[in-house]
């Protein structure tokens, strides 16, 4: 080949070359064009996991609380958290959880912010709420005056090496004002305002004995062997259990201790009872079928009916607060477990698993408390999102009547502020 058909050869194939560089950059372009529509249509981060609504932690303490976000471009995310109140308590975020710590009682609003390099972001909040301690010295058994101002309690005082004495106290709601009401040789536990919030009822050396509010005119309505003394709810009528015959039975009498009437007659064992909000009815728990079960029957003691027939200790009958159900405890190999049924008994449904027992309903019956061994715990009326609230609660709990708090014994009497569901 001679240098002039060399050179058209080479002129040739960089023609080829050319048009083939040239043909490819249509198909180059769109590729570029896809690549940067996705890049203008990046997608939000997005949280990933359940969070529980509500975090409780001490003064002090800390709680580790999982929260993830999901990036659709696999981007790198900023996490950023804040509380709305950091007298109440602060917050870091870490990659998948952010740590709360108490600072002082309240409630506060953690936001937990994920933010991506387009500028994208997904926000998520929960409450924390620290309770505040009212008593230094050890109490137990609180209990709510109706208006909510007020909190009786009960404390023990070391005797002898060997026996401690009750006596019952009141304080208001925020810790201030603590009174001695009683102050005898007897020993006075679990306290239980009236209604009207003029008097309170107690146990004292094994009886019932009413006072007034301020502690003063107490006087003792029945014998020897009585307890867990319920107001009705028109506050005429108490009814308790006693074991003055060597059998416990269900008793009720009026409010001034006249008219004291056994309710159940029965040589089984009749404790724990509970009136129904209208007043007509009391739950109990009764051990006629061997083993405890949980029986209603009308305020005269007729028209007694089994509502739990099963293998179970069905124990601690709780009715909401329109008279609709009843929630209980129920114990079976070496499991115990909070159930909620109707009140005529039908459609048992369990709430909890392996927690346990002593369910007490919100006032407006949106919620339920319970305890267990491991401490105080509230959740749904239909079981879920539980959520521990304190550890170590050995003296007992109870809703305050508007429902935003709730007072336990723990060492001490503490109050814990427990936020509206959402």
């Amino acid at each position: 080949m001679g240098p002039s058909n060399r050179l058209a050869s080479a002129a040739s194939r960089r023609s080829r070359r050319s048009r083939g560089f040239f043909h490819g950059l249509p198909a180059l372009a769109v590729v570029v064009a896809v690549l940067s529509g996705a890049c203008e249509n990046p997608v939000a981060p997005v949280s990933c996991g359940s969070i529980p609504p509500l975090t409780a932690v001490h003064v002090g303490a800390s709680a580790r609380v999982p929260v993830c976000f999901d990036d659709g471009n696999g981007d790198r995310l900023l996490v950023y958290s804040s509380s709305s109140n950091r007298a109440v308590a602060t917050v870091t975020a870490g990659r998948s959880a952010v740590t709360v710590t108490g600072v002082g009682p309240g409630t506060a609003t953690v936001t937990v912010v994920a933010r991506d390099p387009d500028g994208l972001s997904s926000t998520v909040s929960f409450w924390v709420t620290v309770p505040g301690r009212l008593t230094n010295q050890t109490g137990s058994s609180p209990a709510w005056s109706p208006d909510g101002t007020r909190i009786a309690f009960q404390t023990m005082y070391r005797v002898s090496d060997s026996r401690g004495q009750g006596e019952i106290h009141v304080m208001n709601s925020d810790g201030s004002g603590v009174t001695r009401l009683t102050n005898s040789r007897a020993n006075d536990v679990h306290p239980r305002w009236s209604p009207d919030g003029t008097r309170i009822a107690f146990t004292s050396n094994g009886g019932i004995c009413v006072m007034n509010a301020d502690g003063s005119n107490a006087r003792k309505l029945t014998g020897d062997g009585a307890g867990q003394p319920v107001w009705s709810a028109d506050g005429t009528r108490i009814a308790f259990q006693s074991n003055h015959d060597d059998n416990f039975e269900i008793y009720a009498m009026n409010a001034d201790g006249s008219g004291v009437t056994n309710l159940t007659i029965s040589p089984a064992s009749d404790v724990s009872p509970a009136w129904s909000p209208d007043g007509t009815r009391i739950a109990f728990q009764s051990s006629r079928d061997d083993n405890f079960e949980i029986y209603v029957m009308n305020a005269d003691g007729g028209g007694v009916t089994n509502l739990t027939i099963s293998l179970a200790s069905d124990v601690s009958p709780a009715w909401s607060p329109d008279g609709t159900r009843i929630a209980f405890s129920s114990h079976w190999n070496r499991i115990t477990d909070i159930y909620v049924m109707n009140a005529d008994g039908s459609g048992a449904t369990r709430l909890t698993n392996d927690l346990a027992g002593h369910p007490a309903w919100s006032p407006d019956g949106s919620r339920i408390a319970f305890v267990s061994q491991s401490g105080l715990y509230v959740m749904n009326a239909d079981g879920s999102a539980v959520t521990p609230l304190a550890h170590d609660v050995t003296g007992g709990f109870a809703w305050s009547p508007d429902g935003r708090r709730i007072a336990f014994a723990s060492s001490g009497i503490y109050v814990m502020d427990l936020p509206i569901p959402r």
